[in-house]
């Protein structure tokens, strides 16, 4: 799949007044406060992957927002996002919760749960010679089996080939949503309206 990082990113911003409206009629924050205009503080709240806060009776939570086209069922984590060189999102960014949203589902997802959920349970599991193969086969996905807990199941290795003036690849790693809950992910759905 080739993507380009600026329509990405477009797209991304152009979610907000949807996500904002979630927001309001499902959580009622008594402020929304997004960081998308560019200004040095809000691109180092984008380097830290805050893209909005919501306040609720004074206490904040930063918040990064990932959008999907479509619900698999699974979670996508960002490892690398310059391979090899450039740790993603999942190990770069400090936000309390990601917001996942998908058409029929939003989801509300514990960072700090998520990342040690990573690093105990799936880190160990994943070789280094996966995220090269699929790097040298410029596959946009590759299946792999693990067992967590003696579980076993399938993951997605997947490569996004960037193209934006210069080229990179994005690699990360799409779990299901069953692994990281029985793993102490604490996931909320927020909005499940099926079409």
């Amino acid at each position: 799949m080739i993507h380009n990082f600026t329509q990405s990113l477009r797209h991304e911003r152009e979610q907000a007044d949807a996500a904002d409206l979630i927001y309001r009629e499902y959580l009622h924050p008594d402020q929304i406060i997004r960081y998308s205009n560019d200004t040095p503080h809000d691109m180092e709240m984008q380097k830290k992957d805050i893209d909005v806060s919501l306040v609720f009776g004074g206490k904040t939570f930063h918040i990064s927002e990932k959008f999907r086209d479509n619900d698999y069922g699974d979670m996508y984590l960002e490892v690398y996002s310059k391979y090899p060189g450039t740790k993603g999102w999942l190990l770069t960014g400090s936000p309390d919760a990601i917001v996942y949203f998908t058409p029929a589902k939003v989801y509300w997802i514990g960072h700090h749960t998520l990342i040690k959920c990573y690093m105990e349970h799936l880190q160990p599991l994943l070789k280094d010679e996966w995220f090269d193969e699929i790097f040298v086969s410029g596959k946009n996905i590759i299946k792999k089996n693990i067992r967590v807990n003696q579980r076993p199941t399938t993951i997605s290795i997947i490569q996004a080939h960037n193209r934006d003036g210069a080229a990179w690849e994005t690699i990360g790693i799409a779990i299901p949503f069953r692994l990281l809950t029985d793993n102490g992910v604490k996931i909320k759905i927020i909005k499940d309206h099926l079409p």
